[in-house]
C-alpha cells in the first residue's frame, strides 16, 4: 500500500469552510469504536481518542505528548509500531499487546508531506478478539440469512403466479398447512378432500410449489369434465391410427406431459369404474401403456387427488374400487370449510377485495356493517362463494363504500324484512343502517342472550355488545 499525502482540497466550495469545528471533530473521533493514535515526526503522540482508555485504562491527557518509548517503558503496549513506519515509510500492519491484556490489530499509515517526508504516522488499533467476534457475528449472519432464505422460500410458495393465496389466520387452516407442508416433502400419493369451494386445488398447488418437484410442470385435470368415451386418450395418450378420428401425430397423455411435476386428479370419485383398474396399475407400477402402443412407458411424476365426495361411502356401495381406494389414500389432507374457520373470513374478504379492486381500477371498501353481516353468513359454497360475491359487488356497488345494501339478497335478504324497520328510498343511508343494527343486535340478544355471547356472535366486543344492547332495548 503506497503512502499517503496530506492535502487539503483546493476545490473552491461554495461554503468557505465546509469542515466540522474543532470541537465537532474531537466529539467524533471520541466516538470511534477503534482507537486513533497519531505521531508526529519525531515520535510524540500528538493525538489519542478515547478508545485508549478500554484499551490501557488510562485516559488522552497522559498519553498526548509522550515520546512512543516512553510509553512502550511504561508497558502501555509492546512492541512499538509507530518507528517501525518512520523509518520504513511504508504502511505496516502489526499484533500489539497492551498492559490490560488486550491483543491488538494495528495498522500504522505515514502521512508524507509535498517534499515526501513523513509528516506523521496514523494509527488504526482494534482489538483481535473483537475481530474474532466479527467473525462469529459474521458466520452466525450467514446461517440466519440461509435460514431466512428458507423460510421465504417457503412464504412464496403459498403465492401462485397470481392465482391466489391460501388465507389461513384460524388455528384450523394453519393446522391443514402445516401439514400440507410435511408432506409436500415427500412423493406420497396424498389425498385431498373437502367441500366444495373450499380450495382444493389451491392446496394441490401449494404442495407442488412447496416440494422439490417446484421447477416442474403442475398439470390439473378435472375428471368430471373430461367425456367417458375421451378419459383414456386424455390421461395416458395415444399413437398415430391409434383409433378413427385420432391424429395423425399422436397425442401425449397428461402423465407425459407432467413429466417430473405434479399431476392433480380432481373429482377423482368421477373417473369410469373401467378405468379404475388401470389408474391402480399406474400407481403400483409407475409405468402405462398409451392406446395404440405395444411398449411401456415409465413415469415421474407426483400424483395428487382430490374429492368432495367420501370416497368410503362410494365403496361400500361398489361405486369405487376398494383397492384404489387405499393406494389414493396413503395421506389425506381435508380442508375445513369456512364455518369451521370463522377467523378467516374477513382476511380473505379483504384479500379478494384487493384482488378486485386491483383488476377492474376500483377502490371499494367494506363498512363495518357489511363485515358483520358477511362474517356472520353460513357460506355452503366456502372460497369460492366468498370469492364470487367479492367481485360482485366491486364490479355492481354504486358507491365507494361497500354497505349491507349492495350486498346480494342471498346473504342480505332485505325483501323479507318488516316493513318496520326495512330501509326505504326516504331514508337516508345512516338511518337505514341504524335499523339494520338494530335487528341484527335483537336478533342476537334473542337467540343467545348475555353480551357476552351476543358480542361472540356479532364479532364485536363485549362493553360495544352491552353498549348496543343498551341503546336499542328501548327501541
Amino acid at each position: 500500500m503506497s503512502p499517503q499525502r496530506y492535502q487539503r482540497p483546493k476545490t473552491k466550495m461554495l461554503n468557505p469552510d465546509p469542515y466540522p469545528d474543532r470541537e465537532t471533530l474531537l466529539r467524533i473521533l471520541d466516538h470511534m469504536y477503534d482507537e486513533l493514535y497519531v505521531i508526529n515526526s519525531q515520535g510524540t503522540c500528538i493525538y489519542v481518542n478515547k478508545a485508549c482508555e478500554r484499551h490501557y485504562g488510562i485516559s488522552p491527557l497522559e498519553i498526548i505528548g509522550q515520546k512512543v518509548w516512553e510509553s512502550t517503558q511504561k508497558g502501555y503496549w509492546f512492541p512499538p509500531i509507530g518507528p517501525i513506519v518512520l523509518r520504513n515509510k511504508k504502511t505496516a500492519t502489526y499484533e500489539q499487546r497492551t498492559n490490560t491484556g488486550k491483543l491488538m490489530l494495528v495498522t500504522a499509515t505515514p502521512v508524507l508531506n509535498e517534499k515526501g517526508k513523513v509528516e506523521m504516522v496514523v494509527e488504526n488499533l482494534r482489538e483481535i478478539s473483537r475481530l474474532d467476534q466479527v467473525k462469529n457475528d459474521l458466520a452466525h449472519t450467514r446461517k440466519l440469512l440461509a435460514r431466512y432464505k428458507k423460510e421465504v422460500k417457503q412464504l412464496r410458495s403459498k403465492h401462485f403466479s397470481g392465482q391466489g393465496q391460501i388465507v389461513a389466520k384460524s388455528k384450523a387452516m394453519e393446522n391443514t398447512l402445516e401439514l400440507a407442508n410435511r408432506v409436500a416433502q415427500v412423493d406420497s400419493t396424498v389425498l385431498i378432500t373437502g367441500k366444495t369451494g373450499t380450495g382444493k386445488g389451491l392446496l394441490a398447488r401449494h404442495l407442488h410449489e412447496s416440494s422439490p418437484r417446484q421447477k416442474s410442470p403442475f398439470i390439473t385435470v378435472n375428471c368430471a369434465a373430461i367425456p367417458e368415451q375421451l378419459f383414456e386418450s386424455e390421461l395416458f395418450g395415444y399413437q398415430s391410427g391409434a383409433f378413427t378420428g385420432a391424429s395423425t401425430k399422436g397425442k401425449a397423455g397428461l402423465f407425459s406431459l407432467a413429466g417430473k411435476g405434479t399431476l392433480f386428479l380432481d373429482e377423482i370419485a368421477e373417473i369410469p369404474s373401467q378405468l379404475q383398474a388401470k389408474l391402480l396399475h399406474v400407481l403400483q407400477e409407475k409405468r402405462f401403456i398409451s392406446i395404440g402402443s405395444n411398449s411401456y412407458e415409465q413415469i415421474d411424476c407426483r400424483i395428487l387427488v382430490g374429492t368432495n365426495q367420501n370416497l368410503r361411502a362410494l365403496v361400500d356401495q361398489g361405486l369405487f374400487r376398494e383397492d384404489l381406494f387405499y393406494r389414493l389414500n396413503t395421506i389425506e389432507i381435508e380442508i375445513p370449510t369456512l364455518a369451521q374457520r370463522p377467523e378467516d373470513i374477513i382476511p380473505l374478504l379483504q384479500h379478494f377485495l384487493n384482488k378486485y379492486n386491483l383488476k377492474f381500477a376500483k377502490d371499494h371498501f367494506f363498512t363495518a356493517e357489511a363485515l358483520d353481516i358477511l362474517s356472520h353468513h353460513t357460506w355452503p359454497g366456502n372460497v369460492r362463494e366468498l370469492e364470487h360475491l367479492v367481485e360482485r359487488v366491486v364490479v355492481t356497488s354504486p358507491q365507494q363504500a361497500i354497505g349491507p345494501e349492495s350486498l346480494p339478497a342471498v346473504v342480505f335478504p332485505t325483501e323479507n324484512l318488516n316493513p318496520d324497520w326495512a330501509p326505504n328510498q326516504a331514508q337516508n343511508l345512516d338511518q337505514a343502517l341504524e335499523k339494520v343494527e338494530k335487528l341484527l343486535v335483537q336478533k342476537a340478544q334473542q337467540a343467545h342472550g348475555s353480551s357476552y355471547k351476543v358480542a361472540k356472535a356479532l364479532g364485536i366486543s363485549q362493553s360495544r355488545a352491552y353498549r348496543l344492547m343498551q341503546k336499542h332495548s328501548s327501541d
